[in-house]
């Protein structure tokens, strides 16, 4: 040690956790003050001047040791949940014709008969459809007057979005999404008795219907015989027993017609219809989205605890390894699902009989008897399903070249109640992109002039040699004035296979209704010229091959062109 302020001492050990030792001429240990730089230095903050031996070695990694390796799974696990996020919107609206209240001076109140009018909750939005009752209990609605005829209207939504950021393992990503949303509105003709309504809206949430995704879907051989549409055929029969069973300690409600009011149900005069939406969407639910029949929720909108994530996956750690680091800059897998249960539209029935909830008897339109059913008219449900890839890989090679593989899978079931059929879509897609760079291509022999480049040929003259190694340097440079002349070249395949079937429940029968395969080539190059000239060239070529339609013929186009674009305003 010396009298400096600090004396730097490089051991090359490669670690910042080190064994250091001082020790004097007389083997005595000096009691050291240090500071480590870096895995290669520390510096000494002794201001004494002794020679002392140093020794310096390298504790074992922490990676090496079992405790730490725990703790570092231990940490990972509670910093599994990244960022969590819930959004939850309502609103409501209400047209109301036909008030006949004032205008008051406080929030628009004035006092009726000690009441205030319209009301309070009236002016700061706290209402519901229960606001149309108190209106026309306190004589607040024209309901008497013969030139209104509009009915009052309500338009309800919630929203429910949740999303989830999940990262098991370093650079390994999970994004996960789930979502329900609930449209209902309404029509009350407030001017008659009873205010007859009628409902309608539409309702969407996101489901896991991948247990069934990858089953077989026949072929003609086998009447494209399919194990979940099997299943769904058999839940039919176990979820209209399980309906008839919930009606069987009922009474026919009132408007069921003099013969039926006030008497216990009896399946005799009508009972559960099998191909009613009532029966035919849970056994549809249990069978594509998992579920058992004899348990599965009979509630044709389900409720939030039925809410099931969709997910996106990232993986870019295979980048670090060796052999990939030697060959790619950049190394991605992905993987995405998402799958939503849609009721598309629906209707409440005009002659619809309450009885417990949502669940109550409608009459028959064939013997005017009343029958058990909810209080919707569904004509279709579907189940919408993608893996958008189910595996896809992005790699940027050393050289700059991009190349994207990703194989797709899609599906769409659509439920009928009209027709008492099941639509099945599906399509297979395979895609290649390749995507290139050439930087600072000269074609055609571009060239930019950079401004205040220009020289004299006195002071070209003076400059002698050097001006003439500039010249030649300048020659070979094609980035002049700021402009880089890259050409970017860009080449996508994409093979698709789709086909439709569809399937009879009443006769079980399926027909392929549709089907092709579809290539695609699309290829692309741009050229920067200069600052306001870029030259672009294309190739789109397509065939497509029908597999099922007799009406139709294998097709085949072409597209290319070139263009040129050119701006004044760089």
């Amino acid at each position: 040690l010396n009298d400096s302020t600090y004396t730097d001492i490089t051991h090359g050990q490669n670690s910042k956790r080190l064994n250091i030792r001082a020790t004097t001429k007389g083997g005595k240990t000096f009691k050291l003050k240090y500071k480590t730089l870096n895995n290669n230095s520390i510096r000494i903050k002794n201001q004494d001047t002794i020679p002392v031996k140093l020794t310096i070695t390298a504790k074992q990694p922490l990676e090496e040791k079992g405790w730490y390796k725990t703790a570092q799974v231990l940490a990972r696990g509670l910093m599994l949940v990244r960022n969590v996020s819930v959004t939850y919107r309502n609103s409501y609206a209400l047209t109301l014709p036909g008030l006949r209240t004032e205008i008051g001076d406080a929030f628009g109140q004035k006092s009726i008969n000690g009441l205030l009018s319209p009301g309070l909750d009236f002016a700061f939005g706290a209402i519901g459809d229960g606001y149309v009752d108190k209106a026309k209990r306190n004589g607040w609605l024209m309901d008497n007057d013969s030139s209104i005829t509009t009915p009052v209207s309500t338009n309800a939504t919630e929203d429910l979005q949740i999303r989830a950021t999940l990262e098991p393992v370093r650079d390994f990503k999970i994004d996960l999404n789930a979502s329900r949303t609930v449209n209902k509105s309404k029509s009350i003709q407030f001017m008659y008795a009873g205010m007859p309504t009628t409902q309608s809206g539409s309702f969407n949430m996101t489901v896991i219907s991948a247990g069934s995704a990858f089953a077989s879907h026949g072929n003609i051989n086998n009447n494209y015989s399919s194990d979940p549409f099997n299943e769904f055929v058999k839940n039919i029969g176990t979820v209209r027993a399980r309906l008839e069973d919930s009606y069987s300690h009922m009474k026919y409600p009132v408007g069921s017609g003099a013969q039926f009011e006030g008497k216990p149900y009896d399946p005799a005069n009508g009972g559960v219809d099998q191909y009613s939406a009532d029966v035919l969407i849970p056994a549809f639910l249990a069978a594509y989205c998992g579920g058992n029949a004899s348990s599965v929720s009979l509630d044709i909108f389900p409720s939030i605890l039925r809410m099931m994530p969709n997910w996106s996956i990232t993986y870019s750690g295979l980048s670090k390894l060796p052999w990939f680091e030697s060959k790619f800059q950049s190394f991605n897998l992905r993987h995405s699902y998402k799958s939503v249960y849609s009721v598309g539209a629906y209707n409440s029935f005009p002659n619809y009989m309450a009885y417990m909830g949502d669940r109550g008897f409608i009459l028959d339109v064939t013997s005017g008897n009343p029958i058990p059913s909810s209080m919707f008219n569904i004509s279709t449900v579907s189940i919408s399903e993608s893996f958008s890839p189910l595996i896809g890989v992005d790699m940027t090679f050393l050289n700059g070249l991009t190349t994207k593989v990703e194989v797709r899978k899609t599906r769409n079931l659509n439920l009928s109640m009209t027709s008492v059929a099941l639509t099945e879509n599906y399509s297979d897609d395979i895609v290649l992109g390749f995507g290139y760079k050439l930087k600072d291509l000269n074609l055609f022999g571009a060239k930019n002039i950079q401004s205040g480049e220009k020289k004299s040929k006195k002071s070209s003259k003076k400059n002698g040699k050097n001006n003439e190694s500039e010249n030649s340097a300048s020659k070979n440079n094609t980035r002049v004035g700021g402009v880089s002349h890259d050409l970017n070249l860009r080449c996508d395949f994409s093979y698709r296979m789709q086909n439709a079937l569809n399937r009879n429940i009443q006769t079980g029968m399926t027909t392929a209704t549709n089907g092709s395969t579809a290539y695609k080539l699309a290829v692309t190059a741009d050229y920067t010229f200069s600052r306001m000239l870029t030259l672009s060239g294309f190739l789109d070529w397509q065939k497509n091959v029908p597999l099922v339609s007799t009406n139709s013929y294998p097709t085949t186009t072409a597209d290319f062109g070139i263009s040129m674009r050119f701006s004044l305003t760089r």
